[in-house]
């Protein structure tokens, strides 16, 4: 049986991104990009909305292997492993305004359905990654994340796009934390 996984890089205050729409202060080390590749090593498919779609689609893209390309000064290890994790995963890009997907082994869905979502997880042997605050605040108010895995950087950003949606009412149990050198913290927490 899979499990439908969140995982978000915020700031402190608990925001994917700022009140313009800017993330640049959550690009993460190669210690906690190597982190995240293994939180999402079982991932078999990737479900997420249209803005994330366009913000991911770059990883098609990446070199698997190598770290020479076309992305900063080539990619590094732990971008190399995470094209790989995306390049291999079937990926559901849900959308009322977007007439296709561009990217690799992708299909376009008009309306999220959660119950639809949780049978495809409790009948799959790989994990589902579910990515977005505004997909998973969908899937967060119907009860059916499994993990909860937040990336905090140490930046407080005042207002934007919050990774949480508001009333809702969910007991969860902390399953990990750590620390990063770069003085970012992960915390895990699982639905009870």
């Amino acid at each position: 049986m899979g499990k439908l996984i969140y995982l978000m890089t915020t700031s402190l205050d608990g925001y994917v991104a700022d009140k313009d729409g800017n993330f640049d202060w959550a690009v993460p080390s190669e210690e906690v990009h190597a982190f995240v590749d293994d939180v999402l090593r079982n991932v078999g498919t990737v479900l997420m909305g249209r803005n994330l779609y366009k913000v991911m689609k770059v990883w098609d893209d990446i070199p698997t292997e190598g770290t020479s390309g076309p992305y900063m000064d080539g990619p590094s290890q732990a971008m190399n492993d995470y094209a790989k994790i995306w390049q291999a995963a079937s990926k559901i890009v849900y959308s009322t305004t977007l007439s296709d997907v561009t990217i690799a082994n992708a299909t376009l869905e008009r309306s999220f359905d959660p119950s639809t979502i949780q049978k495809l997880v409790a009948e799959s042997d790989k994990d589902y990654d579910i990515g977005g605050p505004n997909l998973a605040g969908q899937a967060i108010k119907a009860n059916i994340i499994d993990e909860y895995h937040q990336i905090i950087v140490p930046i407080i950003i005042g207002e934007g796009n919050h990774w949480l949606p508001k009333d809702v009412n969910v007991k969860l149990e902390l399953t990990d934390m750590r620390k990063f050198e770069n003085g970012f913290v992960h915390l895990q927490y699982s639905k009870i």
